[in-house]
């Protein structure tokens, strides 16, 4: 038995080899979004120290080791430093400080640590944008990309239905069976234990398949169309309205973009009037949505964001420019409960994380946290924008471009209702769709590349001349 799993342990060890040496980054980095995805703390944990750690968390440091290593043999395609680089330096740089001059080892919500909120929520999707960013990108992987995508996204609405219809017996992973984990048990909510999660990672991989449409054949096409109705159903029994919104949003922004002339007016046109419609004649349903708590507890946590924003606005008020630390919310709002001076129920939020990205940047971070992450985004969705917009560019490119588009319309409507830094999901999938994106806007001329002095001027100067020798064989 010492025999055989010494051999099983060398031909891992030999494989992982191969895969460090001659792996793919563009590859590595969507795997690492599924892993952290389907393969998370729920479904495995050693307890090795203080953290634990998880298939997901040991992925992120064999990526991380893999991009050095092919770094350092020439294999990537490092790109100069641009305006967007700068935004996110300088926004994790605030965070990070923000984090480490307050008290960063406290507990406060579930056990969450502001440290761990910092490596989860922005560290370690940053370190997958980066590696996408600097990776090789070429049509093939890019597309491949798209393709993983679809399938990913075909994966969780499929198990979402399985989820609603109660076929435990076919769910996979098996810790999406368990009521006692996680939240939302009742609604589609996946392999990440969370509807809104679940919700985003379906969207992106939707407009992923819809992306892919065009450049399938007739029968490839046929078999796309047919999984539609699924990423639809499985959308809707999110039972979400987070989701819902957010994936016609994207959709939206999608036939906005592909359309043009009198057509794109009529059809978004009627498309809006069908959504206001909608809303006018079934509000209080959507307001009191019966899911997996009853109608009066989901029309109370609607009211809570009412509560949320008036807290934060107050906090904001006593801490403008730095906030009151990162991760810190969860206790600092407790000061501000006890304001009679409003009709709003304020003591409803008392054991509540924030619900709002942005107010929680503003309330933690100060103007200057949430106006730099604004600005992330407006980046990302220009640059994006300008992807499609670029006839001279190839498909391939373009499309890639639409995506990202589309895709931060989902990611936007969730920033607003939901704090997305308690675990590494929401944010990777996005910022490695980021990272694609940064590095095509690169490859494209279409990045504002900055001068910096000193070391990183080197380190820059360093990066085009390997990036030109690489180019030229």
């Amino acid at each position: 038995m010492t025999l055989l799993l010494a051999i099983v342990a060398l031909a891992g060890l030999a494989w992982l080899a191969v895969f460090v040496l001659r792996g793919s980054l563009v590859a590595g980095g969507m795997l690492f979004v599924v892993v952290a995805a389907c393969f998370g703390f729920h479904f495995m944990q050693f307890d090795v120290g203080p953290i634990p750690l998880t298939l997901d968390r040991l992925f992120v440091l064999l990526l991380g080791g893999m991009y050095v290593v092919q770094r350092r043999m020439g294999k990537t395609q490092p790109k100069p430093l641009d305006r967007l680089d700068l935004l996110i330096f300088a926004f994790l740089a605030l965070v990070t400080a923000s984090t480490f001059t307050h008290d960063w080892h406290a507990s406060f919500n579930k056990d969450v640590v502001p440290l761990w909120r910092l490596i989860a929520g922005y560290l370690v999707p940053f370190a997958v944008y980066w590696v996408v960013r600097q990776a090789r990108l070429t049509r093939s992987n890019v597309l491949w990309v798209h393709g993983a995508l679809a399938l990913f996204g075909l994966y969780l609405a499929v198990t979402g239905i399985l989820e609603i219809t109660q076929q435990w017996s076919l769910v996979f992973p098996r810790h999406i069976a368990d009521p006692k984990l996680g939240l939302h048990f009742g609604r589609a909510r996946g392999p990440m234990l969370h509807a809104a999660t679940f919700g985003l990672c379906l969207t992106i991989g939707m407009l992923a398949l819809l992306v892919c449409l065009p450049r399938g054949g007739r029968v490839a096409k046929a078999l796309m169309l047919s999984t539609l109705p699924l990423f639809l159903a499985s959308i809707y029994f999110s039972y979400t309205r987070t989701v819902w919104l957010g994936a016609m949003m994207s959709l939206f922004i999608l036939l906005w973009m592909t359309l043009s002339g009198p057509r794109r007016v009529l059809i978004l046109a009627s498309v809006a009037a069908a959504c206001l419609l909608v809303g006018l004649t079934h509000w209080e349903q959507l307001v009191a949505l019966k899911r997996d708590s009853s109608a009066s507890e989901t029309k109370s946590s609607t009211v809570m964001r009412a509560s949320f924003t008036y807290v934060s606005w107050q906090m904001f008020l006593d801490h403008p420019l730095w906030g009151c630390g990162f991760g810190h919310f969860p206790v600092a709002k407790r000061d501000y409960l006890a304001d009679r001076s409003t009709s709003l129920p304020l003591e409803a939020i008392w054991h509540e994380a924030h619900h709002n990205v942005f107010l929680s940047l503003l309330t933690e971070t100060g103007i200057f946290g949430m106006l730099l992450f604004m600005a992330i985004l407006w980046t990302w969705g220009r640059g994006a924008w300008r992807l499609w917009y670029d006839r001279s560019l190839p498909d391939w490119m373009r499309w890639h471009g639409l995506l990202m588009a589309c895709s931060l319309g989902a990611y936007g409507l969730s920033l607003l209702f939901f704090e997305l830094t308690y675990s590494p999901v929401d944010n990777a999938i996005v910022f490695y769709l980021a990272g694609i994106t940064a590095g095509l806007r690169s490859l494209a001329g279409h990045a504002h590349r900055v001068q910096l002095p000193g070391l990183l001027g080197l380190w820059t100067a360093g990066s085009q001349q390997s990036a030109g020798l690489t180019a030229n064989g």
